[in-house]
């Protein structure tokens, strides 16, 4: 687990997208028949309260985290219109030095455009940072076409935890607290073409690692075919020509679920593709379901000595990565022990090096919208020397965590 690093929210982040923003809500207006029509509609909500506690490792001291997060929704109509917006605010206590990440640090959206968010608080044992995770605007001409504009979440994953062919913000599968896909700020059209079929663009920009701005601009096609979801995408993806398919469907009681993505960039064509399985048994009398997945990511490191420039790639810092290696394999296994509880092991292994990171977990649901999460985080292999990394996951500490999840 590398060094814990933070990005200042008072860089040049970005001046020209509030006039945009501000043109979006004057058309809105105009469009909008008459005040008289608004309505606000319900304020949903959800809250965590996490505690963890870690070893130490060669990047971080041990120590014990104090994490709690307030997350607040409503979808207000206007008219024709239709908003979405979504703030979040993550209060981070914390021992000295102590640096865990995977979800248990506070979080901001990956390659933001639009300054919507930023630190209230910013010290060495306590953080705390708030925004608007999503706040968007939709019109929709009937059952043929919906316009949005703003931070809105958008996804184009067909795997469930490596999604390399999704262009815009993949989940990190090892996150055990992020509920709610991060918003990225962009245009975006789609046009139903038919009961299971559609066409869907997207204009996105976003800062560059290096300074200024990259452009993204994709037309998607989805359809139904013979029982098969098939789809694929192409255009400029961060100012680099790129294209991918995908396919999801069965055979048997086999779910099979595939993607791949491939990139022209300055070093060359990059391919990104993961092939995952994933089926439900029987065990005594309950559910148990397995999900397989490997991924093969021409961004990850080829070999151990690489990971830290990985990390530091423009991909990484785009949120693009879901892990740093090349070759990547992941296993979760959910078992339901009884209606209200359920126990897991996930395990991410690198094909490279053979490290792998090992997470069992517990989840009781206490009431309808109440849950308890038990878990645990451990890296198995080469650890560091000398504050250089020998394997992907060797490094990570033992890490055990107790999290109350409250929607309301």
């Amino acid at each position: 687990m590398g060094p814990r690093t933070r990005r200042d929210v008072n860089v040049v982040r970005h001046r020209r997208p509030r006039s945009l923003m501000a043109l979006l809500l004057l058309g809105v207006v105009l469009l909008a028949p008459s005040p008289s029509e608004a309505q606000l509609g319900p304020v949903d909500g959800y809250y965590l309260h996490a505690a963890a506690g870690s070893e130490s490792s060669p990047f971080s001291a041990s120590g014990v985290l104090d994490v709690q997060r307030l997350r607040l929704m409503i979808r207000p109509t206007w008219g024709a219109a239709r908003f979405d917006i979504a703030w979040e605010t993550t209060l981070s206590l914390r021992s000295d030095d102590l640096a865990l990440g995977r979800g248990f640090e506070g979080t901001e959206p990956a390659a933001p455009w639009l300054d919507l968010q930023g630190h209230l608080v910013d010290r060495r044992r306590v953080e705390w940072t708030h925004g608007l995770d999503r706040m968007n605007v939709s019109l929709q001409a009937g059952h043929r076409a919906r316009l949005t504009a703003g931070r809105q979440p958008i996804s184009w994953a067909t795997t469930l935890y490596f999604t390399p062919a999704d262009p815009f913000v993949p989940f990190d599968p090892t996150d055990p607290f992020r509920e709610y896909r991060a918003g990225v700020d962009a245009l975006r059209g789609v046009l139903f073409t038919g009961p299971f079929s559609e066409l869907d663009a997207v204009i996105r920009p976003a800062p560059a690692p290096s300074g200024g701005e990259t452009w993204t601009a994709l037309l998607r096609g989805q359809r139904l075919v013979a029982g098969w979801d098939v789809s694929a995408w192409g255009g400029m993806l961060h100012d680099e020509a790129a294209g991918a398919v995908a396919a999801a469907g069965s055979i048997g009681e086999w779910g099979i679920r595939g993607e791949g993505s491939l990139r022209d960039t300055d070093d060359g064509a990059v391919l990104r593709a993961a092939l995952g399985l994933d089926r439900l048994f029987d065990l005594m009398d309950r559910d148990l379901r397995a999900v397989l997945e490997f991924q093969r990511d021409g961004f990850g490191a080829a070999r151990a000595t690489d990971l830290l420039d990985t990390a530091l790639s423009a991909p990484a810092a785009r949120g693009e990565l879901s892990v740093l290696g090349r070759d990547a394999l992941m296993t979760n296994v959910g078992w339901r022990v009884t209606p209200l509880i359920e126990v897991s092991l996930l395990s991410l292994v690198s094909l490279q090096d053979g490290s792998s990171l090992v997470s069992p977990g517990l989840n009781w649901s206490l009431a309808d919208e109440v849950s308890l999460r038990l878990g645990a985080f451990a890296g198995i292999g080469p650890g560091a020397s000398e504050a250089k990394l020998r394997s992907e996951h060797g490094a990570t500490p033992l890490i055990g965590f107790a999290a109350l999840g409250v929607f309301f």
